[in-house]
């Protein structure tokens, strides 16, 4: 699902972006793009690398089992020193007797039938499958959560440039209140009203600006450092609608296609063979075992060496374990109903994702629109009570209504295109077809 050239080629860029300038922290600064920061993340997100690690290391479940049904074989050796104290009334030799008795011996195990061991390899399969799928899940998962990040840094640069033009309009309109209190055309409380107005302009630009540290530090978080500059969206945005237009077509690819509920699948084949693992407890097993030994010691008659070697079946029938194995195949049973009702879960929860996320695009093209219009209207409502302002028909308190009205405007704005572009992300994240190329998409409509 993605583009390994792609891959290879930011990979470079970003050896060359590494020679930035240095932020105040010490960390490089980068200036990056989205694509540039999903780079960065695959590469140094934990929560991510977690998930590959444990891929790495469920992939060691089928040698691991594979072993158990091949020849096992084994050499073991012994030295000892012998001292004996040997009273006799006959003949031979009494005494004190030291000698040397060694050995050793060459153990072979070959299993024929080992039912567990057979299911336990199958098991190893369904246990790569979940895991593959979950790996999956997290490079989806990756890259919508780069762009929730990516996005939140741009939306809390935006609000604070937003912040600082309404600073500066209310720090105009507050500086052309006390002048025409000076000269006598305006009252005092419009004076107070700009004042007011503009103080908290001020506070409302410090504040949109720890929200833009705040914003770069949970980008950091995936990412391990800290872009200097981000592409901002651009002015052009197609406003594209879900296809198919149907809100159960989506619920039901999701319920076929998505990674979470793939893997859970998984788990519960994997819990279904545990159950027979735990039936063959009571079944009886069947081995080639061969051997081959050497010994050699001394003694009151002489050294002796023994050669010998053997080979047969070896057959074990469990007759009674105390309840051993029914205990334990009653617990996987329960094992196989817990992960039943946990695919369920993740069922329904893949269903709600899926249509909160057709919903929103669908609501999304319309509020992106409607948002528009409302800038404008803003603005050019801004703009005739600044006028009003000036020939005295408005007050400063319509001026600052007007101006926040304005700036909530150009916020709702700009939220609204960097929701209606998470939640197509995310409904292509539900229905398990989200890939790399979807962001590269995204990342045409930056500036």
């Amino acid at each position: 699902m993605i583009s390994i050239n792609l891959f290879l080629r930011r990979n470079m860029l970003l050896s060359v972006l590494a020679m930035a300038q240095l932020t105040v922290t010490g960390n490089p600064a980068i200036a990056a793009d989205l694509l540039d920061v999903y780079d960065m993340a695959i590469n140094s997100d934990p929560q991510y690398r977690q998930v590959a690690a444990a891929k790495l290391a469920t992939l060691e479940q089928y040698p691991q089992a594979l072993s158990q049904l091949l020849p096992s074989i084994n050499l073991s050796a012994n030295t000892r020193t012998n001292d004996q104290d040997i009273s006799t009334q006959g003949f031979g030799e009494q005494g004190d007797i030291e000698f040397n008795s060694h050995g050793w011996s060459l153990d072979m195990r070959q299993p024929l039938f080992r039912l567990d061991r057979f299911i336990q390899l199958r098991q190893a399969s369904s246990h790569i499958k979940q895991a593959d799928a979950e790996l999956t899940a997290a490079q989806l998962d990756l890259i919508v959560r780069v762009a929730e990040n990516y996005f939140n840094v741009l939306a809390a640069k935006d609000n604070l440039e937003f912040a600082y033009v309404a600073k500066r309009s209310l720090g105009r309109q507050f500086e052309q209140a006390k002048q025409r209190f000076e000269v006598g055309l305006t009252a005092i409380t419009d004076v107070q009203e700009a004042q007011a107005g503009y103080d908290m302009a001020v506070a409302e630009e410090i504040e949109a600006r720890n929200n833009v540290d705040n914003s770069s530090e949970e980008l950091r978080e995936i990412t391990g450092s800290y872009p200097a500059e981000f592409s901002a969206l651009g002015e052009f945005l197609p406003l594209i609608r879900p296809e198919p237009e149907d809100i159960d077509a989506w619920t039901e690819i999701s319920l076929q296609q998505n990674l979470d509920v793939i893997a859970t699948l998984s788990a519960v084949e994997t819990a279904r063979k545990e159950i027979k693992v735990q039936q063959s407890g009571h079944l009886p097993t069947l081995d080639v075992v061969g051997r081959r030994d050497f010994n050699q010691t001394g003694g009151r008659f002489g050294a002796i060496q023994i050669h010998s070697s053997s080979i047969g079946l070896e057959l074990n029938v469990p007759l009674f374990q105390g309840g051993l194995v029914s205990s334990r195949t009653s617990e996987s049973r329960h094992r196989l109903e817990e992960q039943l009702q946990r695919l369920e879960q993740v069922r329904r929860q893949a269903q709600r994702l899926t249509r909160q996320a057709y919903l929103g695009v669908i609501s999304g093209i319309s509020r992106v629109k409607a948002l528009k219009q409302a800038v404008i209207s803003s603005e050019t409502a801004l703009q005739a009570t600044e006028a009003g302002f000036e020939v005295g028909t408005r007050t400063a308190v319509d001026v600052v209504a007007s101006e926040r009205a304005t700036s909530q405007s150009r916020r709702n704005y700009a939220r609204a295109r960097y929701d209606y572009i998470l939640n197509t992300l995310r409904l292509k994240r539900s229905a398990g077809i989200l890939s790399l190329e979807d962001l590269a998409n995204v990342n045409h409509w930056l500036n």
